[in-house]
């Protein structure tokens, strides 16, 4: 096939993303940012998301079709689909085959509208987009590209969650076998996400390409000093604007109140460093199933410095790390190791390490870019002793050495994570 890239006309490219949105809807910024460069390079972008959030679980818009046009060159259509309360169960399994479907029946109007594809991009997490990418492809011979952001069904089986034979696994990898082979190109964000795809499921090397999730850096460092979009009782803990002797190191996380997420971890290295009368506050912002649960274990183990809040925006967050000494993270599913023994995208440990504070990574594998990068140290998943230790050495350090870990992460993130890097990547893998 000849690429697009022979064309003269200019490139028009599909993101098939059934989670992306634009930043004030919460959803995964990946192809938002994504096409806000590509545009800036000629391409005109299309991407085709869901009406639905997944992650507030609420309707962008109860129209059929929603289109906005966030920036020259770039068009966003949300597709309406069926709602669900809960991320598991039948009512999203039915979402997701909804928004395959809705794909499917609005392709036409859509290349009429907007232009016919050279380049369809269908991103995972769930499979069915490839399909409904693989479809839009053919139909306009463009070429097919997969993106893949999680391994399904594989972290399923990894995690104990389903058997290799249950119908779901069984029936997602033949999907991902399929999808896998009649690709052109193979888009992963893990780390070491090639030696799954590659090594154990025997795809070329020269089909499969790195390219981890993109940092709007110029974004973020507009947000820092947005602190007015922070409720203010999270101002008032923090002491922003107060903190010129910096009497407390805050410590934040933002993210999904899940045990795997190590929250009542760093709720138990708070107890120990209340106990030894460390003046250290720890600042949560996000939503979950563990929420009720962490507001109890804060009580009743009369945790003074600790604030537990909802979800914040999107915009809000850089704020929020940026004026933090150190952000938390954590990623392992009790009892099963593998589960991420090839890395994982996680957008918020990018905002982490560029954030200009310490990184704090509670995860197994010690050759995660947090570590290699030097923008922050690992301690041991689960260990909440190990969590407090770590935090009572950066209280110690003088503040230039305890802010070394944040430029060293900074500086890391703007070589290998920018867009515009990440972009170059994109633009030679999408017509090269």
């Amino acid at each position: 096939m000849k690429h697009p890239g022979h064309q003269n006309r200019p490139k028009t490219i599909w993101i098939i993303d059934h989670y992306s949105s634009e930043p004030e809807y919460g959803g995964i910024s990946r192809q938002y940012d994504f096409a806000g460069e590509l545009g800036k390079r000629g391409c005109h972008i299309v991407v085709i998301a869901s009406g639905f959030s997944h992650f507030t679980h609420s309707y962008i818009t109860d129209k059929n079709i929603k289109v906005s046009r966030p920036a020259p060159n770039v068009h966003y259509i949300y597709l309406k689909t069926s709602g669900y309360t809960s991320n598991g169960g039948m009512e999203r399994a039915k979402n997701m085959l909804d928004f395959m479907g809705r794909v499917i029946l609005y392709e036409g109007a859509i290349a009429k509208r907007y232009g016919k594809p050279d380049v369809v991009t269908g991103c995972s997490v769930h499979p069915m987009t490839w399909i409904a990418a693989y479809l839009a492809a053919r139909k306009y011979k463009a070429r097919f590209v997969a993106e893949v952001r999680d391994f399904w069904p594989r972290v399923w089986v990894a995690s104990g969650d389903k058997k290799r034979t249950d119908p779901m696994v069984v029936f997602f990898a033949m999907i991902q076998w399929w999808t896998f082979r009649h690709a052109d190109r193979i888009i992963y964000s893990m780390f070491h996400g090639d030696k799954y795809i590659c090594g154990e499921l025997g795809v070329p090397k020269s089909k499969a390409y790195l390219i981890g999730q993109p940092m709007d850096c110029k974004r973020f460092d507009r947000n820092c000093e947005n602190t007015d979009m922070l409720p203010q009782k999270i101002r008032t803990f923090m002491e922003i604007g107060k903190r010129k002797e910096k009497k407390s190191l805050i410590c934040s996380f933002a993210g999904y109140y899940m045990e795997y997420e190590g929250v009542y971890v760093m709720l138990k290295a708070q107890e120990i460093l209340e106990k030894k009368g460390l003046p250290v506050k720890m600042v949560f912002v996000g939503s979950g199933q563990e929420k009720e649960g962490m507001e109890q274990f804060a009580q009743s183990h009369a945790l003074k410095n600790v604030l537990i809040c909802d979800r914040i925006p999107k915009e809000a967050v850089p704020a929020l790390l940026s004026h933090s000494d150190i952000c938390m993270a954590h990623l392992e599913v009790r009892g099963h190791k593998e589960v991420y023994q090839y890395g994982v995208s996680k957008n918020k440990v990018n905002e982490y390490l560029y954030s200009g504070a310490c990184t704090l990574y509670g995860f197994l594998y010690q050759d995660d870019e947090v570590a290699q990068s030097g923008g922050g140290m690992m301690f041991e998943p689960y260990q909440a002793r190990d969590l407090a230790a770590k935090i009572e050495y950066l209280y110690t350090l003088p503040e230039q050495e305890r802010r070394a870990y944040g430029q060293k992460g900074r500086k890391y993130i703007r070589e290998t994570h920018s867009v515009e890097v990440l972009a170059e990547r994109m633009t030679e893998v999408l017509f090269g």
